[in-house]
């Protein structure tokens, strides 16, 4: 019994540190509680006919062990179907939209990496044979010529322009119960250099590849119109040209390939030089201006057009004379996952719910009704069993609208009728315009519209308060008059004259 108490206070202690305002809603109403039953008249003619002490004090120790018992019920009650709820969110998200980094890690192996392209680099040089001539110590010993070859790099910028185009197209990968975001891409660079020199130089040209363990389908190598893939190597993620350079000699390279990669797609020009005449262009036929989303570090795109569909759109990067180590890419969105719409409403539920049960106890409380407590855990539990039915039947019948519709909308109207059998007419719309708001439109609403969660919670706390008042004032004031105890007056002119005649009389 104690260790069942000691986790009771525990989960209440969790409550209050995370939602403070629905704790001090269940603790008012479980005052309510309280407080009608150790306070509750016996009505008129009953078999209370001793008064002694003895008896006032038997009645009402029995009062308070009965109003205690009947709170810890309630407690209870509400951490069980709290478990409940719980369990049911837990249920739907491992089946439906469950991102972890194992099946990330996953789809990135059978599918593709994040590319993360960097530039064209073009190593030039050029190298002389040079003698070098070692002294002996021993004078008498003829000194040692060796010849060693000295490499000397040419520090210049050899480009003079470059044209890139990527079309990047998403293809979502599904891996458990979630999508991952990915792509393909059709990417062709194109380059102009130019030895800057006026002597022959040697030059090693490297194109990194965007990702190691990526996959490049129809790559292609033309260099001043002449097919240079087979004289390329592939070594350290990069393909790498090694050839001659004539004085002042032009070089056009364009490589193209098609490959595929997940999450963002990053280009940068990281080695530190001037960036001439540059202009990179992504199309995305379906990404629309408003979805656009750029990765860390990245610099704001030149221009962005839509596409002539409206469905995608067009950025376009231009520099010319500039040094930056800022990249440029896109980044896809978080995709919308399955079921993500009754996820979202589910995310939401454990608050609503709350918010009926603390109001179903202060209703039927103040309403005195027969059974009040046995009921406000019959109608909480009919609610959160709704809502397993939500989370069960959204695979079937058309998604959470649909299962929302036949049968989270019909129970709970059928809950708010049922209302009128237990509680006056009066009362009854009351609660069971407080039961549609918070078990069906607050957690709609919260949930689809994740920006202004804390403002619909703040509104329906209010609605609360104000709809606990009227109550209040309907348990202490049925009628609709204003009481007023007839004796005040009399007591109050009493005292008045006492008054007066006390400071009239001689000290």
């Amino acid at each position: 019994m104690k260790s069942v108490f000691a986790k009771l206070l525990g989960r209440a202690g969790d409550l209050i540190d995370v939602q403070p305002v629905l704790a001090l809603f269940l603790g008012g109403a479980f005052l309510a509680v309280f407080l009608t039953i150790t306070l509750r008249r016996q009505a008129a003619g009953g078999s209370e006919t001793k008064t002694s002490f003895l008896w006032l004090l038997y009645h009402q120790v029995t009062r308070f062990l009965w109003a205690v018992m009947l709170i810890g019920f309630l407690l209870a009650a509400m951490s069980l179907l709290r478990v409940y709820l719980h369990q049911t969110l837990a249920a739907f998200q491992r089946n439906h939209g469950r991102i972890t980094q194992a099946n990330y890690n996953a789809v990135q192996t059978i599918w593709g990496a994040e590319q993360d392209q960097g530039e064209l680099r073009a190593e030039l040089f050029w190298e002389e044979e040079v003698t070098e001539r070692i002294e002996s110590e021993d004078l008498t010993k003829p000194a040692v010529l060796r010849k060693k070859i000295v490499r000397h790099n040419i520090t210049s910028n050899p480009f003079v322009a470059e044209r890139h185009q990527v079309s990047l197209r998403q293809n979502a990968r599904k891996k458990g119960s979630a999508l991952y975001g990915g792509y393909e891409t059709e990417c062709r660079f194109h380059w102009q250099l130019k030895n800057p020199t006026d002597r022959d130089l040697n030059s090693i040209i490297r194109f990194p590849l965007p990702a190691a363990t990526a996959m490049y389908d129809n790559l292609s190598a033309v260099l001043n119109g002449k097919d240079i893939l087979p004289q390329m190597q592939l070594a350290e993620g990069a393909l790498a040209l090694t050839r001659g350079l004539k004085a002042n000699e032009p070089l056009d390279l364009t490589i193209s390939f098609k490959s595929r990669g997940m999450s963002f797609w990053y280009f940068q020009v990281k080695e530190p030089r001037e960036v001439r005449d540059f202009a990179l262009t992504m199309t995305l036929p379906d990404l629309a201006k408003s979805r656009l989303n750029y990765p860390e570090g990245c610099m704001t795109p030149t221009s962005v057009q839509a596409s002539s569909d409206n469905q995608g759109s067009v950025l376009t990067y231009r520099l010319d004379h500039a040094i930056s180590n800022k990249g440029m890419g896109i980044s896809l969105l978080a995709l919308p996952q399955p079921g993500a719409a009754t996820n979202a409403v589910l995310g939401e539920i454990e608050r609503g719910w709350l918010l009926i049960f603390a109001m179903l106890i202060l209703g039927f409380s103040l309403a005195s009704a027969s059974h009040a407590v046995l009921l406000s855990v019959l109608f909480g539990a009919a609610t959160a069993c709704g809502y397993g039915l939500l989370a069960d039947f959204s695979d079937l019948l058309f998604g959470f609208w649909g299962t929302a519709a036949l049968i989270l909308i019909p129970l709970f109207a059928f809950l708010a009728v049922f209302l009128r059998k237990f509680v006056q007419a009066r009362t009854s719309r009351l609660l069971a315009f407080e039961l549609i708001l918070f078990g069906i439109v607050y957690p709609c609403i919260a949930g689809l519209d994740s920006e202004r969660q804390t403002l619909y919670f703040n509104l329906s706390a209010l609605i609360f308060l104000a709809f606990a008042a009227i109550q209040l004032a309907q348990r202490l004031n049925p009628n609709g008059k204003i009481k007023t105890d007839e004796s005040a007056p009399a007591a109050a002119s009493e005292l008045a004259a006492s008054f007066i005649s006390g400071a009239a009389s001689p000290s």
